[in-house]
């Protein structure tokens, strides 16, 4: 809805004043090569809107502002899945569940598709389970603010895969502790499940949905993390 709303406040200006703001627009445009307005990841989210294509975000100059991270995340992924078929790199045959937040399900579902339209093998061995925060309220839906208790609630009656994948972002920076202090090591004995701890890149997400698991946990959060 909000997008609507923002195409139909620019057709109102556009109305308004007409040839001024589209001069202006455009002159901004010529002197700095960089578009005029950008709208946020999760309108789109929220919208079920494709994402504007990856020319639109100049160079991705906003990803902190959370503008254009969906759209290099689905970059990486498509790069990352050309990439293992020219160099013929064949699945493993690990099963995987990926735990994050609300929002970024829809964002990890289309990878997924991506990676078992190239790989069939993979159909039926990835799981992705959105974790809802009750902690702070279910319109908090980002995997950087799911706890510990709420994952482990969540999924402790889940017939989990072979290897349980957790986003870096999910713990504090730098250390295995969720927000609401519960270690890594108290949620896999809560959960009777290996965690290993993921970046949340576009292709350490293919990689790992190929069953492709890292030896050593990433806790160093990235410029940007999907969430």
């Amino acid at each position: 809805e909000s997008l609507e709303e923002a195409a139909a406040l620019s057709a109102s200006i556009n109305e308004r004043f007409g040839d001024r703001v589209e001069a202006f627009q455009k002159k901004a445009f010529e002197e700095t090569g960089l578009h005029f307005v950008h709208a946020s990841d999760e309108f789109y989210i929220l919208a079920e809107r494709d994402f504007p294509e990856e020319e639109r975000y100049d160079g991705y100059l906003q990803l902190l502002n959370g503008v254009g991270m969906a759209r290099l995340f689905y970059t990486e992924a498509e790069n990352r899945i050309r990439e293992r078929i020219r160099e013929h790199k064949k699945p493993e045959k690990t099963t995987v569940t990926l735990a994050s937040g609300v929002i970024s399900a829809p964002l990890l579902e289309h990878v997924k598709e991506m990676v078992e339209e190239a790989f069939p093998g993979r159909k039926g061995c990835i799981d992705i389970v959105p974790i809802v925060n009750d902690f702070f309220g279910p319109l908090i839906t980002v995997a950087g603010l799911v706890t510990g208790k709420d994952l482990i609630r969540q999924l402790k009656e889940r017939e989990l895969k072979d290897c349980l994948l957790l986003p870096n972002v999910m713990f504090r920076a730098g250390e295995e502790v969720f927000l609401d202090d519960v270690t890594r090591k108290e949620a896999e004995e809560a959960l009777n499940k290996r965690i290993s701890i993921i970046s949340g890149s576009g292709d350490c997400t293919v990689d790992v949905m190929c069953g492709c698991i890292p030896e050593e946990q990433d806790l160093v959060h990235g410029e940007y993390e999907i969430d």
